[in-house]
């Protein structure tokens, strides 16, 4: 069986195509050994291209994004490539998910929320696999507690920005991945 994450942003030329990269470098199977296929997605309409500085700081961590073509999410896009988990860049990516359908909330988190959680919770048990390990990350989650943007789940935007907001981002949205991945219900791949 293969699992479908999504990772969301808003125009998809920045965070979630870096997010995208590192979590396919890094995801290998999870504990009950289905494979991982990774797809990101933006909650905006821009014509706009990635960003050459998100090209540049991406390539200097060795994620190669520069064939990235973004993504327009819509219910299609949610429902085959967010079918088990979605990723957001921030919680005013969560609304525009759950718009598309509710019953999406209880897979859906930010980056930066999902990897705290499973930084303070028990590591996954052998016998939960990954469905089991999902609902205890989602346990006592309310939505209009998440409405409201906060530094702690969000991962800013920097298009547009120089060099240095882009080398910020990568390391942040790289320090997430790592967080999550060592923690959650993954077999990671070594480097």
């Amino acid at each position: 069986m293969t699992r479908r994450l999504l990772v969301v942003c808003t125009a998809n030329v920045c965070r979630s195509p870096v997010a995208e990269r590192l979590l396919r470098r890094a995801l290998s199977r999870d504990v009950e050994g289905d494979g991982w296929s990774i797809a990101s997605a933006g909650t905006g309409r821009y014509a706009a291209g990635l960003d050459p500085n998100t090209i540049r700081a991406a390539a200097d961590v060795g994620i190669d994004v520069s064939a990235h073509r973004p993504r327009l999410l819509d219910r299609d896009i949610l429902a085959d490539d967010g079918a088990d988990l979605v990723l957001t860049m921030t919680r005013g990516h969560l609304p525009d998910v759950v718009a598309l359908d509710p019953r999406a909330w209880p897979r859906t988190f930010t980056l930066k929320e999902l990897a705290r959680r499973a930084d303070s919770l028990e590591p996954p048990t052998a016998t939960e696999g990954f469905s089991g390990w999902l609902a205890r990350m989602a346990a006592g989650r309310q939505a209009r507690a998440m409405m409201t943007g906060d530094a702690d789940d969000d991962v800013a935007d920097p298009y547009g920005l120089p060099l240095r907001r882009h080398v910020e981002m990568v390391a942040e949205v790289t320090h997430a991945v790592d967080r999550l991945t060592r923690r959650g219900p993954w077999s990671v791949r070594t480097m």
